[in-house]
């Protein structure tokens, strides 16, 4: 438990609340005890101011009906030997001071209580304050037995004439000695008697603390992962009935974790014979994979060759035949080259990539002039973007003339985004925006053409993948040349992006950052991508 910012023990806090309770109830008791004795005292007090007032009004009687104080001198000083009798006084029938020793107070009694006192027949407490008591008494005249001396009977009913009055003052001293004496008697006694209550509950706390201690410790041994710790039942029955749970629950919890364990064991065993069998059929994977490609490329090869030998035979063939007016048949021929060049573009793609999964993809670095080689690529796309009646912008922004870069490539690039954005716009606008600076090159390439709705636009990227779609069947194409490109801007260390909307045109944009990292031994040396980086 925590206390002030301090973790104390449960044996601690119980014994500090223990001793606070008992020194409040001894202090307590100690109070109400002297508060107690101190009204008793106060009561007997009075009673003594009382008798001794009545006392020295019955010795007074001659000394007021001479009016002598000498007559009262003996009985005087009998009173002023009372303890705590601290003033003594003879009054006469005015209330004016006959006769008086002592220490005498601020003031005598006022008419009023004299006349009070009168009315009472007896002694009578006027007045108390903080130092001490004021008794007064009537004095009266009677005969005596003899009926020569008048003497001062209080039992009598009938009282005769009234002569004077006695004061006493009667001091307080000791009423607070006796109070100081009681509580600090008491206080004594009490704190004694709350020690060895003290004494005796840290004993029986002891014999319920020292078990709970001894089994928080072996908790806290099974809290840092001993889970072979056992507690012994010890001390009280509650205690040693915990202990007992405890030690059932770390059976239970030893036998779990044997168990899993084993079972651990036996999934490692089992993990490592899964992956050593992942491990086997990647390795074949990744063999015949490379079997596949290595099969593209020499299949594509050898397709390439007759096919170029096709092409450039049509080729003499319809020039043979324009310069004879066989008209008819060169365009005949005209459709065959128009098809042999398309399927060779196929084949070229599916060597391209071939290369690009086999690692034999290669850059070539140089020196290059971008605007030249925009130029060069507008040319090239310019037949396909007036056979759809679009219409080609381009525009170049750059803080250098050179970049050194593989412009097969990039051409490569720029010749396969372009002839998409003429290929799927009819009649409409095809942009080509250029920014080079000494961090990045960046191209844009858009069109105002049918758009890519979003859940297609990852899928473009993927080998052999085309939009579905009665709109997208419309347009020929193998769905290789955005998969190249995407490899190609790879291979730079670069990326392309798409954001497009449905009717309303695809914008793709290239990012190169520059310069180009080579990972061949020497810069200008060809660079050869690996499996990973593509």
């Amino acid at each position: 438990m925590v206390v002030g910012g301090t973790r104390v023990s449960f044996r601690t806090l119980l014994l500090i609340t223990t001793a606070i309770g008992l020194l409040a109830l001894a202090f307590t008791s100690s109070l109400a005890t002297a508060w107690v004795t101190s009204q008793r005292t106060r009561d007997l007090l009075l009673a003594q101011g009382t008798q001794i007032t009545g006392s020295l009004a019955r010795q007074s009687v001659l000394a007021l009906l001479y009016q002598s104080g000498d007559n009262a001198q003996e009985a005087v000083r009998a009173t002023l030997a009372f303890p705590d009798v601290r003033y003594v006084a003879l009054l006469d029938q005015r209330g004016q001071i006959l006769y008086q020793r002592g220490s005498g107070p601020a003031a005598v009694p006022t008419a009023w209580e004299l006349a009070e006192t009168s009315i009472s027949d007896g002694p009578l407490l006027i007045r108390e304050d903080g130092e001490a008591w004021h008794f007064v008494a009537p004095v009266y005249t009677h005969s005596g037995e003899d009926g020569a001396v008048p003497a001062y009977a209080m039992d009598q009913p009938t009282p005769g004439e009234l002569l004077g009055h006695v004061y006493v003052v009667v001091a307080k001293s000791g009423l607070h000695s006796i109070q100081a004496k009681v509580f600090t008697n008491n206080i004594l006694i009490s704190f004694g008697v709350a020690l060895l209550l003290l004494l005796a509950s840290q004993s029986l706390l002891n014999r319920l603390t020292r078990p709970l201690s001894a089994l928080a410790g072996v908790m806290q041994e099974a809290a840092n992962g001993r889970v072979t710790t056992r507690a012994r039942p010890c001390g009280p029955r509650e205690v040693a009935t915990i202990a007992d749970i405890f030690n059932a629950m770390m059976d239970a919890l030893e036998a779990s974790h044997d168990a899993l364990r084993q079972h651990n064991e036996l999934l490692e065993s089992e993990v490592a014979l899964r992956t050593r069998e992942l491990v086997a059929a990647r390795d074949v994977a990744i063999a015949a994979n490379r079997h596949k490609s290595e099969f593209l490329a020499n299949v594509t090869h050898e397709l390439r060759t007759p096919l170029q030998a096709i092409i450039g035979y049509t080729d003499v063939v319809q020039e043979a035949l324009e310069d004879e007016g066989l008209e008819e048949y060169a365009g005949d021929l005209e459709r065959v080259l128009n098809r042999a060049q398309h399927l060779l573009s196929l084949i070229n793609d599916v060597l391209d990539l071939a290369k690009i999964e086999a690692g034999r993809m290669e850059l070539h670095l140089e020196q290059v002039n971008l605007r030249r080689l925009l130029q060069e690529a507008e040319e090239g796309i310019k037949p396909l973007i007036q056979k759809n009646g679009n219409h080609l912008t381009v525009v170049l922004e750059q803080e250098q003339e050179l970049l050194e870069i593989d412009p097969g490539r990039l051409l490569q690039i720029l010749f396969n985004l372009l002839s998409n954005a003429a290929k799927f716009t009819d009649h409409g606008e095809v942009g080509l925006h250029a920014t080079l600076s000494h961090e990045r090159l960046e191209l844009k390439i858009e069109d105002s053409g049918i758009g890519i709705a979003p859940e297609y636009q990852r899928a473009i990227f993927d080998e052999f993948r085309q939009v579905d779609g009665s709109d997208a069947r419309y347009y020929s194409g193998t769905g290789l040349g955005l998969s190249i490109t995407r490899r190609l801007c790879q291979l730079m260390g670069g990326d392309v992006a798409v954001a497009s909307t449905p009717g309303q045109g695809t914008c793709f944009t290239v990012t190169i950052p520059l310069p180009i990292e080579l990972v061949g031994p020497e810069r200008g040396t060809t660079k050869e991508s690996a499996l990973a980086e593509v």
